[in-house]
């Protein structure tokens, strides 16, 4: 499974938008965070597939991908320590996507997915917790 950001064809065939919003907790092995200097988001995709459903709009069959992911953000912050001041807490948010496709190709097809940070924020709400919202745009291509 290959991942895109330029489209083969210019065109996707589908696309959908997800947010993955929610808080992240610094671990406590690390310390508090007085501010955030950078985050940073990198999404990996580890499977899509085209699945059948009986639905039909239109005698055309309507089919689904199941596009499974990781976000890996990193947040490099100031730490309210005295000695080594900058650190950086990674976490690994996991996400799950249905889109529909209507006129898909059938199951088993070969298809790659183009990834688009529409937009990325963290914010911290106290030392610990920190904020973060994210929108991606997946877009389907057949391979």
């Amino acid at each position: 499974m290959e991942q895109l950001h330029i489209p083969p064809s210019g065109i996707p065939r589908v696309s959908k938008q997800i947010t993955i919003n929610h808080m992240l907790t610094v671990p406590d092995h690390k310390p508090e965070v007085d501010c955030i200097i950078d985050a940073t988001v990198d999404i990996h995709i580890i499977k899509a597939v085209v699945i059948d459903t009986p639905v039909h709009i239109n005698c055309h069959p309507v089919r689904k991908v199941i596009v499974i992911g990781k976000a890996q953000i990193i947040v490099k912050y100031v730490a309210k320590v005295i000695n080594q001041q900058v650190h950086a807490a990674v976490f690994h948010i996991p996400f799950e996507a249905l889109i529909k496709w209507p006129g898909g190709p059938p199951a088993g097809t070969e298809i790659c997915v183009g990834v688009t940070v529409e937009h990325f924020q963290i914010d911290p709400l106290d030392y610990r917790d920190l904020m973060k919202v994210l929108l991606i745009r997946l877009d389907v291509y057949h391979k």
